[in-house]
């Protein structure tokens, strides 16, 4: 691969892969913001998680097998990774279940739950310990060629300490926002340096590159407009359902011109228009869903 082109698929797997890492931190910062409020929040918050991750997961299983997965059903993809990949042959490669963030999601809100019961006074230095730690083994792992599996826990641990300190102290968080940026590029930087990405979310540029996505999204705009409040609202539908019209969008292009397999976009304006198509379908489709009884699942 030219250099180019590794250094700009570089960049945007480091802009990508915030995705994740900033819906579990704004997640947990919203969760520890409520049980602040209301003491047995925790408990009709971890229950709405496993109906979605139930539902989900199933949604997952049945097009396993309508796209004529093999059987018996590998439920061992049950936990952990929301469901097993979806098969299309030789047309389509394999495409793993997402749904695996909602697992992640579930054991984190648990992990903030106790993490909120310790006492205060050990809260501080084990924070540090735990943010300085795991920052420390991110870079071991990319100097040794370690790569961390994007379902571990081990990507997402992190965040369970800056979540709780975020939510008592979101004011000077978000003074920081301009350190987390030089800190974003520095580490993505040297993470560059040192061969590339080794991992998809446990490395410290990703950390934090959601830092500051977070401190910018919950600093809130002066006038929220339609389409904010629109994917703010439908972030998990639009989240569970683009990989389906990724699958859809790109056999039905192909189909069209008359390849035998499912190609990435060619070129750049392949690839928005794939991009466009893609976001349009799967707005629409969440906010149907939205209007029926699943809302929940979307919204």
């Amino acid at each position: 691969m030219p250099e180019s082109a590794h250094l700009i698929r570089f960049i945007w797997y480091t802009i990508v892969f915030v995705s994740v890492p900033s819906f579990i931190l704004i997640s947990l910062y919203f969760f520890s913001l409520k049980i602040s409020e209301s003491g047995d929040y925790w408990k009709k918050r971890l229950l709405k998680l496993f109906q979605i991750y139930v539902f989900w997961t199933c949604v997952q299983f049945i097009l396993y097998v309508v796209l004529g997965g093999e059987l018996p059903l590998p439920w061992k993809t049950f936990f952990r990774s929301g469901g097993p990949a979806l098969s299309y042959g030789t047309f389509l490669p394999p495409m793993p279940s997402i749904f695996y963030y909602l697992y992640v999601l579930i054991i984190c809100a648990i992990l903030a739950l106790l993490f909120t019961k310790l006492p205060d006074k050990i809260k501080p230095s084990l924070s540090i310990v735990i943010v300085l730690g795991i920052c420390i083994y991110y870079f071991y792992a990319q100097k040794r060629g370690i790569v961390i599996d994007t379902h571990s826990m081990k990507n997402f641990f992190i965040y369970i300490p800056v979540a709780y300190y975020l939510c008592r102290y979101k004011e000077k968080f978000i003074q920081y926002r301009l350190l987390f940026f030089i800190l974003y590029i520095l580490t993505a930087t040297i993470e560059y340096i040192m061969g590339g990405a080794s991992s998809a979310f446990g490395r410290t540029s990703i950390f934090f590159g959601t830092l500051l996505f977070v401190s910018v999204f919950i600093s809130g705009w002066s006038k929220a407009n339609r389409p904010i409040l629109f994917l703010s609202k439908y972030t998990l539908g639009i989240f569970a359902l683009h990989p389906y019209w990724i699958a859809v969008v790109r056999s039905a292009y192909s189909l069209a011109l008359g390849r035998e397999t499912v190609m990435v976009p060619q070129s750049f304006t392949e690839g928005i228009v794939t991009f466009a198509v893609v976001l349009i379908l799967t707005c629409i489709s969440a906010w149907l869903i939205g209007k029926t009884r699943l809302r929940m699942y979307v919204s």
